[in-house]
């Protein structure tokens, strides 16, 4: 004989999203009380002649502060910045200190093109963004930050950058490595359009792993565990530690660095950092806090 008893999934359910709004109470209080920011709306062209829309979001006090180009997760762009679902929002990133440029990707909001899912199309995405901070007279240098997949065009956009240009670093937080991770979230990841693996024109462009040894700035991975698109997951954050050290050994990457780990260190037992949105909300401003106040 079978027992049955009430159906206590809605419980559940509204058990799970009471904790997230309750974890997310300090970001929304500082989202209402913190202190102000001001935004400015640009339309950028694309070397292809597409029109990308971006917007600049920095403190209200103004005055030179670095720049910080964020590159966006699969699906991704500017209203995804808005919102606390993301681990960071362009008015916390501004409230560190930072202008922040946050683009829609050509084929994603309200730009132009077709979604190019991390491919050369999104590089040179990255690169018209940084090209505009830098153009900025009050802006002394500029930095990265990749969300999930943005790290296929970051990483593909800064290897093939001029050294003499002012790029400091790039943190990526959680992003894949290859094609093997990026196709092994099943349906959940839709950036392989059809293309088998055996695709090597495809990929290519699309590896960071095969990128990252002619970085040329600072490269530092976070990385929570679960992971946040692939729960037990971790082989990314290993190759790209390797792929790194590859270039730190190679003398064109500067430096590396994993989590709380010290730069250039590659442990046999890395420490990840907690999973979940607020601990990853909590790495990110630690370490672009961090990076901000590095001389």
């Amino acid at each position: 004989m079978r027992l049955t008893g009430p159906d206590l999934r809605p419980l559940q359910r509204w058990a799970r999203a009471t904790s997230r709004h309750v974890l997310q109470l300090p970001r929304q209080i500082a989202a209402r009380t913190g202190a102000p920011t001001t935004r400015e709306d640009l339309t950028l062209p694309s070397t292809a002649g597409y029109l990308l829309h971006a917007r600049w979001v920095r403190s209200a006090n103004g005055g030179p502060a670095p720049a910080l180009v964020v590159s966006p997760a699969i699906h991704q762009g500017r209203a995804g910045l808005d919102s606390l679902l993301s681990p960071v929002t362009a008015d916390e990133l501004a409230r560190l200190g930072y202008q922040v440029l946050v683009f829609d990707p050509a084929g994603r909001g309200d730009s132009w093109g077709e979604d190019d899912f991390g491919g050369p199309e999104h590089a040179d995405d990255v690169r018209v963004m940084v090209r505009h901070a830098l153009a900025r007279e009050d802006v002394p240098w500029v930095g990265v930050l990749s969300l999930s997949l943005g790290v296929c065009a970051a990483v593909a956009a800064l290897a093939t950058w001029p050294e003499e240009l002012r790029v400091r670093w790039l943190v990526d937080w959680e992003g894949p490595s290859d094609r093997a991770i990026i196709t092994s979230g099943g349906t959940r990841m839709s950036p392989a359009m059809g293309h088998t693996l055996e695709d090597d024109a495809y990929w290519h462009p699309r590896e960071p792993t095969r990128h990252l040894t002619a970085l040329r700035c600072g490269y530092w991975r976070l990385q929570g565990l679960p992971d946040h698109a692939q729960p037990e997951e971790l082989r990314h954050a290993t190759r790209m530690l390797h792929a790194a050290a590859a270039g730190r050994a190679a003398h064109t990457l500067p430096w590396f660095a994993l989590n709380d780990h010290p730069r250039d260190e590659t442990p046999t037992r890395p420490a990840w950092l907690p999973g979940g949105t607020l601990a990853a909300h909590r790495a990110i401003t630690r370490t672009l806090r961090a990076l901000r106040d590095a001389r």
